[in-house]
């Protein structure tokens, strides 16, 4: 018997080692194997990280380029060695600076495996602020990192993560760079806001044609706080904080019009009333929801389209990424990958082991696809 499965063990190593020189002689099979070494890093607890074993640690340089009439920021991280390279534009989500823990290793993982990336510094999503003007800010990165020497001008992609996503692809559908950008890759993100506010205020989503229990993070929450209450009277402010924060459930006395309508919208359950609800708030909420809505333009998306969620995200349904998928009809091409691996865009740990390994050839494919495009 020992003597059967120490044959049955040589084989089974002498065909792994098969596969990965015929890999290694091929570009799909290259990536193949780069694939497999980056989702390797996106988890932190891996025994072993093959990439940092096979290739060179990448550079990573602070870099100032043109925004408007001043300039900004950013960190660009390179592979190891000379050459050109294809690229990123990687706009993080809300809250976390650009070195967070997480962004920096997979920025580091995606150089080892050939592709340049340039992480933007973004004060508005640094302080939960979502904002149209962010547009000119990812045009600006998409501009200067395709000019580079060692970028491929015609593999250059942009990438967001949660509200970071929404906001490149409303970059990627200005006509100043739609039609050069490589691909677009999507993690956790919104199509649109008005739509988001409504699953956050109801607290239900459709999902297959059917109404779902969905109970948002208090993220969300605060995000709309954050953005409708500097626009409502000085003394609506503090009125409607508790509605916002769940402390009450009465419409407060002495606010204004406009603040009544937003408290309104706060309290209602009923999907059937919420987007008329929408529909009342004031003109300069309706207009700003829509202006950081990828759904807005859709139609001018050219970029070849990947999105990437989460069935179980309390921040932005993951029924948001269907219909980015349903609605971006004039993409180059577009995938949807639907896992559950994921907090949000967190790795979580544990689960059932055949799941898992299940939804991590789900989230291979997906690496692949992008890396395909880029390497």
């Amino acid at each position: 018997m020992r003597g059967c499965l120490g044959r049955a063990l040589k084989v089974g190593a002498l065909l792994v080692l098969v596969l990965v020189l015929l890999g290694i002689g091929t570009h799909g099979g290259r990536v193949a194997l780069k694939s497999a070494g980056l989702l390797v890093e996106v988890f932190p607890t891996a025994p072993v990280y093959p990439l940092r074993l096979l290739t060179g640690a990448p550079t990573r340089t602070e870099v100032r380029y043109p925004l408007g009439e001043g300039e900004t920021v950013a960190d660009v991280y390179r592979p190891a060695g000379e050459g050109v390279h294809g690229a990123l534009v990687f706009y993080i989500g809300i809250g976390p600076e650009r070195r967070n823990v997480h962004v920096v290793r997979l920025s580091e993982a995606l150089a080892r495996a050939g592709v340049v990336v340039m992480v933007p510094v973004s004060p508005e999503l640094s302080r939960f602020r979502v904002v149209p003007e962010e547009r000119e800010g990812v045009v600006a990165a998409f501009e200067y990192l395709s000019s580079r020497p060692y970028v491929d001008p015609e593999r250059v992609g942009i990438m967001g993560v949660s509200a970071g996503g929404s906001l490149v692809a409303v970059a990627a559908e200005d006509p100043r760079i739609a039609d050069r950008v490589r691909l677009l890759e999507l993690f956790g993100s919104y199509y649109s806001a008005p739509e988001v506010l409504e699953a956050v205020t109801v607290k239900s989503i459709q999902v297959d044609g059917r109404r779902q229990e969905w109970q948002p993070d208090d993220v969300p929450i605060e995000v709309f706080q954050g953005m409708l209450l500097p626009m409502l009277p000085e003394g609506d402010r503090p009125l409607l904080a508790p509605l916002f924060e769940g402390k009450t459930t009465d419409i407060p006395e002495g606010l204004s019009p406009d603040g009544r309508r937003v408290a309104e919208l706060l309290l209602n359950r009923d999907p059937e009333r919420a987007p008329r609800l929408i529909a009342a708030l004031p003109a300069r909420m309706r207009e700003l929801l829509t202006g950081i809505s990828p759904a807005t333009r859709i139609k001018e998306l050219r970029a070849e389209l990947f999105l990437l969620h989460d069935v179980d995200d309390a921040i932005i349904p993951f029924t948001e990424s269907r219909a980015f998928y349903e609605g971006a009809v004039n993409a180059h091409d577009r995938h949807l990958t639907e896992i559950k691996l994921f907090r949000h865009v967190e790795p979580s740990a544990g689960g059932n082991p055949l799941v898992l390994a299940r939804e991590a050839a789900k989230l291979y494919g997906h690496v692949y696809g992008v890396l395909l495009r880029l390497v």
